[in-house]
């Protein structure tokens, strides 16, 4: 499998993310790294803080470090964190390697273990410094080789050899970035409804092992981001991927939705409803390009069929001209023949023959999320066609 690139939020929740590397051998000030560490992690929600400092400019461990994510009181001790290969390039100090050690912490009766966290090529501007590096973060590469949460020394989930790449920020082209997990394994044995836990054994799925990919791009000048790829496999189901593009995620939208989340989190059971109209008025300056949701199946589908066949007495094909009968009738209230038309016409291609079945979105124009909740309020019957719905099976 291949690995691509992305920087995931299971990573920034440490804080530790960032930037291009570029090749200098000038040394920095330890206290100053340290500085500029703390400094972009705040800037990223995250407040860090250290027993000591050991080393110099070019090698350094902070010892003893905890962070606390902005508006939490309780901090999460992470250990000693080693930097290593820190050189200056003007007035930007990049750090060649980072590397965290495994460390462990628990939520109730959950336990989450964390190994193998590794970050290279970051870039630490000055302190102060407003630029779009400074507020998102950039870096070459980050890993992860294995996140794993049980219950009562019981393995709940567990994703392995996660591997995380983004291009270096520029005014000239987009930052891409990209990702994968090798793979991915749940126990889906502990769901406690009796029903869902009865068809997950019926059908076989008691544990599921899987692997995710993605990738897209950002531009920081107009804010257009776009996710060509994100893909969940699991194995002997199927695969259900998505991909977006919208516009007004600018590095103005990033800072603003960060201060309204520390606002909150802060003022957390206390009355939020200034907060909330901030967020809606916010979310009014982003335009919807497109979106797709797909799923490609893996014996999920015949499987599914069969199970209910069983539970009826039926066989899988009276299931399936039982479902071809009753979706014309299901989506007669949305008033909308053309499309009560495609979408049983795409069901009916793939409950015959399970290959695909994929939804599409794609406006004439970019669509301000505003109107888009608007017209879900007011008139639903008409967003289907705002939005360029369509659906198709088995391309």
């Amino acid at each position: 499998m291949s690995y691509p690139r992305l920087r995931p939020h299971i990573l920034a929740c440490a804080g530790l993310m960032a930037a291009y590397m570029p090749h200098t051998a000038l040394a920095a000030d330890a206290d100053e790294v340290a500085a500029r560490l703390k400094a972009m992690m705040e800037k990223q929600g995250v407040e860090a803080s250290w027993s000591n400092i050991a080393g110099d400019g070019t090698r350094m461990t902070l010892q003893g470090v905890t962070v606390k994510p902005a508006g939490t009181d309780e901090a999460l001790p992470l250990g000693n964190i080693e930097l290593a290969d820190i050189s200056e390039d003007g007035d930007t100090i990049v750090v060649g390697t980072l590397a965290m050690p495994s460390y462990a912490f628990s939520s109730e009766d959950v336990d989450v273990a964390i190994d193998g966290i590794s970050v290279t090529g970051l870039e630490l501007p000055a302190v102060g410094d407003d630029s779009i590096a400074a507020m998102v973060g950039a870096y070459e590469s980050a890993d992860m080789n294995l996140l794993r949460v049980t219950r009562e020394g019981r393995p709940l989930f567990t994703l392995e050899q996660l591997h995380v790449e983004m291009s270096p920020l520029s005014d000239d082209a987009p930052l891409e970035f990209s990702g994968a997990a090798e793979k991915f394994t749940a126990d889906l044995t502990t769901i406690e409804d009796p029903q869902a836990k009865a068809v997950v054994q019926a059908l076989g799925y008691e544990t599921i092992n899987g692997y995710l990919e993605l990738s897209g791009s950002w531009s920081p000048t107009d804010g257009r981001m776009v996710l060509d790829q994100y893909d969940i496999a699991v194995d002997q189901a199927g695969t259900i991927g998505m991909t977006f593009d919208i516009g007004g995620y600018t590095a103005e939208f990033i800072k603003a939705l960060r201060d309204i989340q520390a606002k909150m989190a802060e003022n957390e059971g206390q009355d939020q409803s200034a907060q909330g109209m901030a967020m809606l008025g916010l979310m009014q300056q982003l335009t919807l390009n497109g979106a797709t949701l797909r799923f490609d199946d893996d014996t999920l589908t015949q499987k599914t069929l069969e199970f209910v066949a069983a539970q009826q007495g039926a066989k899988p094909a009276d299931i399936v001209n039982q479902a071809k009968a009753v979706l014309p009738f299901a989506m007669a209230q949305l008033n909308n023949p053309e499309l009560t038309a495609a979408v049983s016409a795409a069901v009916g291609k793939f409950l015959d023959d399970p290959q695909s079945l994929e939804v599409r979105v794609a406006p004439q124009n970019p669509l301000p999320f505003a109107m888009v909740a608007a017209g879900a309020m007011t008139a639903p019957q008409a967003l289907p066609q705002q939005l360029g719905l369509k659906i198709t099976a088995n391309e």
